[in-house]
């Protein structure tokens, strides 16, 4: 897979991003090449997060468990305070065992609790003809992460609250 970013400067960060995640056994691409703005990525198969939303079929309590399972690996392997941060669905690829990710061009840092948040934001209002499948994958995403990370339901319900206020102020702007 081939990515182009802004600067080479943001290739670079990248690449290390991806690097140090491999080396610390987190599902992400490997790194082929970095040379310019231009990085050369394995080639990873799976399924975006919103097609799978889209289609309906999956199990939400395996794909919930896929997903924390993920993110426990991610948070193990990085500096305590820092996020995944661009939680799009589209940046998650399941292959029907695992959670890949990708996409990681800048760090962010925070509380654990905005990931979850925002992830749960984004897989209750992609707009689908299964929103009874998708509010059962965001409550077992939520429960499961709460209680693999520790990090307090509170928390996750409030920065699912602040990414949809976020949400409709994109949407009053276009």
């Amino acid at each position: 897979m081939h990515k182009t970013v802004k600067d080479a400067s943001a290739a670079a960060l990248e690449a290390g991003i991806l690097r140090h995640l491999r080396a610390q056994n987190v599902f992400v691409p490997k790194v082929m090449e970095c040379r310019d703005s231009r990085l050369v990525l394995e080639y990873l198969p799976g399924e975006p997060l919103p097609e799978l939303l889209e289609r309906g079929d999956y199990n939400p309590e395996a794909l919930a468990r896929a997903l924390c399972d993920w993110f426990a690996a991610f948070y193990a392997a990085i500096p305590p305070g820092e996020l995944r941060g661009d939680v799009n669905g589209r940046n998650f690829l399941y292959n029907g065992a695992r959670i890949a990710s990708v996409d990681f061009e800048e760090r962010c840092y925070g509380h654990p609790a905005e990931d979850a948040g925002r992830l749960a934001a984004f897989i209750e209002s992609y707009d689908t003809k299964y929103p009874e499948m998708q509010a059962a994958l965001s409550r077992a995403f939520m429960r499961r992460f709460d209680e693999s990370l520790s990090c307090g339901m509170e928390g996750i319900l409030r920065e699912r609250e602040r990414e949809y206020a976020a949400m409709r102020l994109r949407r009053q702007k276009k």
